[in-house]
């Protein structure tokens, strides 16, 4: 399944009571993974930083962007579940593999390094021939739009969005005026008055 298809997952939209907040529960002090393991956990932090790394904002793991993902993945298909896991394998083997330790380990640049190398797709030449593109490419754009829309799903990343942190509270029904009593956008009047 490819990251094209995450999109046919479908999600629906849920009506809290006013004072629940479930960004609280990924908060919690003694929070623990219930589909990742602990290494997987630190590789998915360590990668969150190095794509969406703190600036003059919060980045991915201020967001809780891992804890979120966690969650997610725990419900998902077992296919969607190795997809992820396979394209986070393929980091910590590159890491392994470029640097001999794992992703979490590397310093700060090398951090930087890897996910930058696969970050477009190329063709480096090996012996005057163009190989094909690198395999870590799909999977880092893979993990890129699992940890942007959970960062961007986040409190902290809807705030960088604009979100002026009020909750929407019920279903919106559409406006309640006909056509002919919306103003013109091109003037401001309105077509005529409100019933």
């Amino acid at each position: 399944m490819g990251a094209a298809s995450l999109a046919n997952i479908p999600v629906e939209a849920l009506v809290f009571a006013s004072g629940d907040d479930a960004s609280r529960e990924l908060a919690r002090p003694n929070w623990t993974p219930v589909f990742l393991t602990a290494p997987q956990n630190q590789l998915l932090i360590a990668l969150g930083d190095a794509i969406i790394p703190a600036t003059d904002t919060p980045g991915a793991t201020a967001a809780f962007a891992n804890r979120f993902l966690d969650l997610v993945l725990s419900v998902l298909p077992p296919e969607t579940q190795r997809e992820f896991l396979h394209s986070l394998a393929w980091f910590d083997a590159a890491a392994q593999s470029q640097y001999k330790t794992p992703f979490a380990d590397l310093s700060a640049q090398q951090k930087d390094d890897l996910p930058n190398l696969v970050a477009w797709p190329h063709q480096p030449l090996r012996a005057g021939q163009a190989a094909p593109n690198l395999e870590g490419h799909q999977h880092f754009e893979i993990l890129k739009h699992w940890i942007a829309s959970a960062y961007y799903s986040s409190p902290v990343g809807l705030k960088e969005l604009g979100w002026d942190g009020w909750p929407a509270r019920g279903i919106f029904k559409g406006c309640d005026h006909q056509p002919e009593q919306h103003p013109d956008t091109s003037t401001g009047e309105t077509n005529s008055t409100h019933a």
